[in-house]
């Protein structure tokens, strides 16, 4: 960059080159005043209006510039203190609160379905309302982490084991056509027909058990008949997405009283205030200052995946029957 105008235009990697000819075209017309003129005050009058000329041409610019990046510095510096503050306010609500915990369910309702997460989202919106703190699953997916497999476990018994905490069932509503359905799970094949064909023709004999794999199946229903639900709202309010502050509430409801039994607060703040630079995404960046706190991998990323399930099953303990 070249601390000049110029930055303000997309000239990208030619700005360093033409920053030089900038200075040096200031420079020439100093030089030209003071070696053009032949008599001395010719040159004292020439040399004042080339400086008059390099002050209000190529300096002032600069300095303007100079002092609006200074003020933008500071009006960050304030936004991202007024940002921590009100962050630091809302995490003395933030945690786990339960009143009580259920032994014995055999199924639950998952009350609101969560938007399907994309590879393709950049988490940058600054005031929808999706609980970016609580989302770790989406769509049929937040329904699956819930289940366990209550058939065809022998069929592959080491992906029966990794779905072998759970619920017999999930019931809720499908969004996409507003009608109620109760999932269960199993293990079923889940190999195409040219993937068995072509199985049998090289190996011969019968599909290895990991051609078995976990599936749900649902059947429409005309009522809830779990007694629990869970559900999750997000909490922000208009000035903390103002200050790129996100807040989620995962519940846990007694249907039959309404009685919440269990409820978690969660917030995190975006440091860089909805920075985008470098393709940087603020919800995501914003996993890094949260509480409760993330978890974090080996490599220090937060771990987000499997928490709501993992508080749900906190307070209803799931049967062991099938």
């Amino acid at each position: 960059m070249t601390g000049t105008p110029l930055d303000l235009t997309p000239f990208g990697g030619v700005l360093t080159a033409i920053g030089w000819l900038y200075w040096l075209i200031a420079l020439a017309l100093v030089v030209l005043a003071l070696w053009l003129p032949k008599r001395p005050w010719q040159k004292l009058t020439a040399t004042g209006i080339a400086l008059l000329a390099v002050y209000f041409v190529f300096m002032r610019p600069v300095q303007m510039r100079v002092q609006e990046q200074h003020q933008q510095r500071q009006e960050a510096t304030g936004k991202l203190e007024e940002s921590m503050a009100l962050f630091k306010k809302r995490c003395e609500t933030a945690g786990e609160k339960i009143t009580r915990t259920v032994e014995n369910v055999d199924g639950v309702v998952w009350m609101k379905w969560r938007e399907k997460i994309s590879n393709a989202d950049n988490f940058a919106d600054q005031f929808k309302l999706n609980d970016p703190y609580g989302q770790d699953c989406g769509a049929e997916d937040c329904v699956a982490s819930l289940l366990r497999v209550t058939a065809g476990a022998t069929l592959n018994p080491e992906e029966a084991k990794r779905h072998g905490t759970g619920y017999r069932f999930v019931e809720t509503t499908d969004p996409r056509d507003g009608l109620r359905y109760r999932y269960t799970a199993r293990l079923e094949q889940g190999w195409n027909p040219e993937a068995i064909d072509r199985y049998k023709k090289e190996k011969g004999g019968e599909l290895p058990s990991y051609s078995y794999q976990f599936k749900m199946s649902r059947v429409p229903i005309e009522k809830y008949s779990a007694g629990y639900g869970a559900t999750w709202d997000d909490i922000s309010t208009r000035e903390d997405r103002e200050h790129w502050i996100a807040g989620g509430s995962m519940k846990v409801i007694d249907l039959r009283t309404n009685e919440v039994v269990a409820e978690r607060l969660g917030y995190m703040v975006d440091q860089g205030q909805g920075s985008q630079a470098g393709f940087r995404s603020p919800w995501l960046y914003a996993e890094y200052t949260a509480c409760p706190a993330f978890d974090r991998s080996e490599s220090n990323s937060p771990i987000k995946s499997s928490r709501s399930r993992a508080f749900v099953f906190k307070v209803l303990n799931a049967n062991k029957g099938e």
